[in-house]
């Protein structure tokens, strides 16, 4: 079975069998409708959203010899499928809808040559159609000649340009087109194509293996239906989602489940336990990434409103129902909502990290020990150790001395949970911090050597106050600062985040720190030398632990 069996055979005929793209549907059948029909269309957005599909209903109708019309409707114009036009056009004979792909004839020639055939008139329908698709791939001088036929062209003649990348299409050929943008299909979208494809294919395949397939094809429906394809030739009989985990290495609603409770629960230890047995089990997490996020998605709408939510997400079992219910009761809308904004931002990390884990781990860390995020459901004795976290970051010792008074029993939570800025044991332990960090990692080590700890109170961190931007930068990667937060919590039993800046940014001036290397460089240098020159090499050569070697 071809790859593009399905996806052919279930390709869309006429206007009302699209799925999805309701707003472009809708004008164009209104403009059949009216014979309002315009000369030249742009359709862009990403691919396997239905623009070429598109493209060619419309072609086929505005040709078709008995239009059905149906003012009163939303689709008010359909082709019969019947008229020898539509007949022609569906065994690919009909010769006034000509098809381009612009990756492949990208030179000035081709477009001349197409528009001197374009001058002649239709030889079966009333429209002569050109539909270019990846539009963007045109050569410069190919543009400047379809630039002319467009802003004088027959009346015959009627253009449809589609693309991925509009930014590549000139800006004289867009304004010379009605542009129409296409947008990803949802997941609730592709699942009900996908649901009717198997009923006719008498296929056996539940809602949550669908809804994985629908996650893997990221809103493309020509992908969707070629994932099911590359499933069922490999399983057609009682599909569950724990095959299509297998099948496609994709993580199931159960982990997605798991990881969302540990996350909600604070449970740092097992939430990345649990994110590297997903890892070493072989499953893309990339992929569960974003099951993740379309999860947490849910738990949104659910907390905004039940009945909204099971309203959107029809799809998904009662139990799954009940499940995300008690999630979006466990937490806050504003918290749900940090966990989204700091999901989709670590995402696109993964498929780029050296460590694929990392970017996942950074997130659950933060996510885990921000005193922002605090559950609603927590016994007074947790309550207890919220309020010291409040109280903390406005007076930490006098806050400290007065929790304990009123409840001896805090005396005994341990340091971790308090989770505070005590910016003079991080001071007084910063030389220690740093030496620790030395025997693992050197080139950060000597970098914050030459730094100073300080408290940003109105953003709750610990400011590291470094000489050079490039210094920030490298302090600043999330591997970096994970480890400056492991060794000082080590050292000082407190967790706190922590951000570079420059002495610019911070207003703080370092003190110069003479090193050997640089007392032999400035010695050996030209008296001309800029100093400032001089200072940047010797940061250098302390970064990467060299030495200047006299020849």
């Amino acid at each position: 079975m071809a790859s593009s069996t399905l996806y052919r055979k279930y390709r869309p005929s006429k206007f009302s069998e699209i799925v999805g793209q309701k707003h472009i549907v809708r004008t164009l059948s209104n403009a059949v409708t009216n014979n309002r029909i315009g000369q030249a269309y742009l359709f862009t957005g990403p691919r396997g959203t239905g623009k070429t599909t598109l493209a060619r209903i419309f072609a086929k109708t505005v040709n078709c010899k008995s239009l059905k019309k149906e003012p009163q409707k939303m689709i008010s114009a359909e082709s019969c499928l019947k008229c020898e036009n539509c007949k022609q056009f569906q065994e690919n004979k009909f010769t006034d809808i000509i098809e381009i792909d612009a990756a492949s004839n990208t030179g000035v020639d081709n477009i001349r040559d197409l528009c001197e055939t374009a001058k002649l008139s239709p030889f079966q329908g009333k429209f002569k159609v050109y539909i270019i698709d990846e539009v963007h791939m045109l050569s410069q001088g190919a543009f400047n000649a379809l630039l002319k036929i467009l802003e004088e062209p027959p009346a015959h003649i009627i253009f449809i340009l589609a693309t991925t990348e509009i930014h590549k299409v000139p800006e004289t050929i867009i304004s010379r087109c009605q542009r129409f943008d296409f947008f990803k299909f949802t997941t609730e979208e592709i699942v009900k194509k996908l649901s009717d494809i198997s009923k006719k294919e008498k296929i056996e395949i539940d809602k949550e293996a669908l809804a994985l397939i629908a996650l893997m094809a990221e809103g493309g429906m020509r992908d969707a239906e070629s994932l099911l394809e590359q499933i069922i030739t490999l399983e057609k009989n009682n599909i569950t989602a724990k095959k299509v985990e297998t099948l496609l290495g994709v993580s199931g609603t159960q982990s997605i489940e798991k990881i969302t409770e540990l996350i909600f629960d604070k449970n740092t230890n097992e939430a990345l336990l649990f994110i590297n047995q997903i890892y070493r089990d072989g499953y893309n997490l990339e992929i569960f990434s974003k099951s993740w996020l379309e999860y947490l998605r849910k738990i949104m709408i659910m907390k905004v409103s039940s009945d909204l939510g099971k309203q959107f997400f029809s799809n998904l079992t009662k139990n799954q129902c009940i499940k995300i219910e008690k999630l979006s009761e466990k937490t806050t809308t504003q918290i749900i909502l940090s966990f989204i904004e700091t999901l989709s931002k670590t995402i696109p990390k993964i498929k780029t990290a050296f460590i694929p884990q990392l970017p996942l781990e950074y997130a659950i860390v933060s996510l885990t020990n921000n005193s922002e995020y605090i559950t609603e459901n927590r016994n007074p004795e947790e309550k207890n150790i919220t309020e010291r976290k409040e109280l903390s970051t406005k007076n930490k010792k006098s806050s400290l001395k007065n929790i304990s008074k009123k409840n001896e029993k805090n005396e005994k939570i341990d340091k971790k949970e308090i989770n505070t800025i005590d910016i003079y044991a991080i001071k007084k332990a910063w030389k220690d911090i740093v030496n620790e960090i030395g025997k693992n990692n050197y080139s950060l080590s000597m970098i914050l050597s030459n730094s100073k700890p300080i408290e940003n109170s109105s953003r709750g961190i610990v400011e590291i106050v470094v000489k050079h931007s490039f210094h920030k930068n490298l302090v600043n990667k999330p591997e970096n600062k994970l480890t400056i937060i492991d060794i000082s919590n080590k050292i000082t039993e407190l967790i706190f985040k922590v951000e570079a800046v420059t002495e610019v940014e911070s207003g703080v001036k370092l003190k110069t720190v003479l090193s050997k290397e640089k007392t032999v460089q400035e010695n050996s240098s030209d008296k001309n030398d800029n100093n400032s020159q001089n200072s940047l090499l010797t940061d250098a050569l302390n970064l990467m632990g060299g030495k200047v070697v006299e020849s």
